[in-house]
This record gives C-alpha cells, sequence and structure tokens, in this order.
C-alpha cells in the first residue's frame, strides 16, 4: 500500500530567515519542520535571503518537500525538525 503524501501548511519566515512548516497526512498526523533560510537558497534555489525569495522557492520546491517529509522518521515527542533535502 502506497503511504499518503503529506500536504504542507503555509510557511512562516521567523525574524532571523528561518522557515517553519508542518506536514500532515491522514494516518500519519501532524509534525512541525523548520528551514534555515541557508538551506532554502542553496537546496530550494531562492536567489537571496529575502522573504519573497523564500516563499517563492518554497512554493517552487513543494513536491521535494512533501517527498522528503515522507521519508523522515516522525518522532513521538513532537519537537520541530530541521529539515535539509537531498540533492536531487
Amino acid at each position: 500500500m502506497d503511504l499518503p503524501v503529506p500536504s504542507l501548511t503555509q510557511p512562516i519566515i521567523q525574524c532571523d530567515g528561518e522557515m517553519w512548516f508542518s506536514a500532515y497526512a491522514f494516518g500519519w498526523g501532524y509534525c512541525a519542520f523548520s528551514m534555515s533560510a541557508e538551506t532554502i537558497c542553496t537546496e530550494l534555489g531562492a536567489a537571496n535571503e529575502t522573504q519573497n525569495q523564500l516563499l517563492l522557492a518554497f512554493e517552487l520546491g513543494k513536491r521535494r518537500l512533501s517527498q522528503a517529509v515522507q521519508e523522515i522518521q516522525i518522532p513521538s515527542n513532537g519537537e520541530r525538525i530541521a529539515l535539509a533535502l537531498k540533492q536531487a
């Protein structure tokens, strides 16, 4: 049986440029994630660390993010996970 593809919530950009978002799916639950601005630039292709570029990179990279989230072992303690993507 195929695993459900997680949906991603709208991201929130923190004052230090870190992005927070959650992923959820039926039978999977919710999990909170974070990505640094540097990671978003290098792995999702944001041109710079401005809010508009970070949000654009998130939107364009949603499929990669969903796939990366799906491969993670979700912790039972509810802590936010710092997400790093595998190079495609």
